[in-house]
């Protein structure tokens, strides 16, 4: 089952791998995860059985 959640505080580097797999320099999952903390919202899809991020949204905003 997939849960959804809105927040990465307790994410873990590692439940991010195979992000970005095809990009010239990917982030690190560390780095992954840090744009995720500092992102204004954020909307995770989790893989319960896994326990792998397995989809992300992020928005930043400027607050107007």
């Amino acid at each position: 089952m997939i849960a959804y959640q809105n927040s990465a505080i307790e994410i873990l580097p590692t439940q991010l791998q195979g992000f970005f797999e095809t990009w010239t320099n990917p982030p690190s999952p560390d780095t992954h995860l840090k744009l995720l903390k500092k992102s204004d919202h954020i909307v995770l899809a989790i893989d319960e059985e896994a326990g792998q991020v397995v989809g992300f949204i992020t928005a930043i905003s400027d607050g107007v």
